[in-house]
């Protein structure tokens, strides 16, 4: 029921991506003036910019923001590979400040009051913790802080964690920074790449699922 329902959740993404994708042709992101204004404003403030940017993918990717969002933004301001190594390192510091403060300051208090969950989360992750990891980062929609919370619960390493989500960040963030390249330069064949490395991503979590699933059958 579950994996169903990541599938029907990744279908829904995929065919929003592609929605913008034809809405882009149809209206040519050369025409979208507030948003090159906006993303031409935070290249202008250079390297203070940079790490503003970073501070605040950082923060928003902590709260739960998607890091799609903020991927996007770095491509709109930024271009393709500037705005993916400057919104990947807001997603992975995100990340790594949520998992610290769930393991400092809730993880004693959820395992007194909820060990069941704890044990079961403990148990699932207990073998080939970093494909799991990265089956559940390569879903669109995966819940990025719920994943980081929980992850502070359990004995999974942090050196796992951290490279597991760093390998499963990066397929969508070059989606959503392609995207957000083609509406700063006003390019249709960016837009048309993002839709398609966006099902290439998807294929690649759900062949990982059931490549997963089988291994454990047999």
């Amino acid at each position: 029921m579950l994996v169903k329902s990541r599938q029907r959740l990744s279908i829904a993404l995929i065919a929003l991506l592609l929605f913008i994708v034809v809405v882009s042709l149809l209206f040519p992101p050369s025409q979208w003036i507030p948003a090159k204004v906006w993303g031409a404003q935070l290249e202008s403030a250079g390297f203070k910019g940079m790490i503003l940017f970073v501070l605040a993918g950082m923060l928003a990717t902590s709260i739960g923001l998607p890091r799609q969002m903020v991927a996007f933004i770095g491509g709109l301001a930024y271009g393709v590979m500037p705005g993916v190594l400057l919104s990947f390192m807001a997603a992975l510091l995100g990340c790594y400040l949520t998992l610290q403060v769930s393991r400092r300051f809730l993880a004693t208090w959820v395992a007194q009051r909820y060990p069941n969950v704890v044990t079961q989360l403990d148990k699932l992750l207990r073998n080939d913790a970093f494909v799991k990891i990265l089956i559940l980062r390569l879903q669109p929609l995966g819940t990025n802080l719920l994943t980081n919370v929980c992850m502070g619960f359990t004995a999974v390493s942090h050196r796992v964690f951290i490279a597991a989500s760093s390998v499963g960040y990066v397929p969508q963030m070059l989606v959503f920074a392609l995207l957000g390249a083609g509406v700063r330069v006003g390019s249709q064949t960016q837009l048309l790449l993002s839709a398609i490395l966006m099902l290439i991503s998807v294929m690649l979590g759900v062949a990982l699922y059931y490549r997963h699933r089988q291994r454990r059958l047999t």
